[in-house]
């Protein structure tokens, strides 16, 4: 029913750390601007940085995106935290770091958090330039800065602020979801089933793929994939989808972030294409981690 297209993802792990960034007043009554609410400085002279961003499937499995950041001085910056700034995602705390940027230009990379996609009023078609506009804001050798940051292509975040709320209109028409009943076909396969549902009148939609990840493939060869289709003669549809453990080792199962995550391409109402995450919930979510954990020994 469902054609597969399995996505091997490749990378190095990244422990990635969450703080909030916190001001120390001094014995004067003096405060951090961040305590004044104060705006850090607009300049990037100060920083002594230049930043540049990417997208990157190692990052993006964390919901980070690939940070290079070099040093445009002939001496070390220490960056203590960063975060983006961005019109077209909402804000996430400051992330620590404690890195430090050698002088010379040599470059650091590090994942940069970024937070739910606004789509509303933030579609990209009004001021072009502020939209894709992204700002670094870091402490950089204890002071609060903004760094422009240049992104590769130009449009990286109005691409994925695209992508994600193209996502996020499909599933406000339907809902796609692994069903609640599986059986082991060997070893390392489970049967079961797909369910995508109307979530108003009138909306309709087929599901075109699904994708296994990293851990996981997913199969089923026995139909097409355009079966698994919603409109108001028909408000709900079943079909079954095979899923392989295809990976077991603890190496891939602690560094891969989206073990129980599965994407699908669904059409909605005549538009593109949309990918769309599936995540493993509930009785789906228990046989894929009694298939590791069989699949382990």
């Amino acid at each position: 029913m469902l054609v597969t297209v399995t996505r091997g993802i490749r990378g190095a792990a990244l422990v990635v750390a969450w703080v909030v960034a916190a001001g120390i007043g001094g014995c004067g009554g003096s405060q951090s601007a961040r305590d004044q609410d104060v705006e850090p400085e607009t300049s990037a002279d100060r920083a002594g940085l230049t930043a540049t961003l990417q997208r990157s499937t190692l990052f993006e499995t964390r919901r980070s995106l690939r940070l290079t950041v070099r040093s445009n001085s002939g001496e070390e910056r220490e960056i203590g935290a960063i975060q983006l700034e961005s019109a077209l995602f909402e804000p996430v705390e400051p992330e620590a770091r404690n890195a430090r940027v050698p002088p010379a230009g040599r470059p650091v990379v590090m994942g940069l958090p970024f937070g739910t996609v606004r789509c509303d009023g933030h579609s990209g078609g009004g001021d072009a330039e502020e939209d894709n506009a992204a700002v670094l804001l870091a402490d950089v050798d204890g002071h609060d800065v903004r760094v422009p940051i240049e992104q590769r292509p130009n449009d990286l975040l109005v691409e994925l602020h695209g992508t994600e709320c193209a996502a996020a209109a499909v599933l406000a028409d339907v809902d796609l979801r692994l069903g609640d009943t599986w059986r082991p076909t060997d070893p390392r396969t489970l049967e079961g089933e797909l369910d995508l549902s109307q979530r108003r009148d009138g909306a309709e939609a087929t599901v075109q793929a699904v994708e296994g990840n990293v851990i996981f493939t997913v199969s089923d060869a026995t139909a097409s994939p355009r079966a698994l289709a919603v409109s108001d003669a028909h408000p709900s549809a079943t079909a079954p989808i095979a899923i392989t453990a295809s990976r077991c080792d603890p190496h891939a199962l602690i560094e891969y972030k989206r073990t129980f995550i599965f994407t699908a391409s669904i059409q909605a109402n005549s538009d593109e294409p949309a990918r769309v995450d599936i995540k493993a919930e509930g009785a789906a979510r228990r046989a894929l981690e009694d298939l590791l954990t069989s699949c382990l020994g």
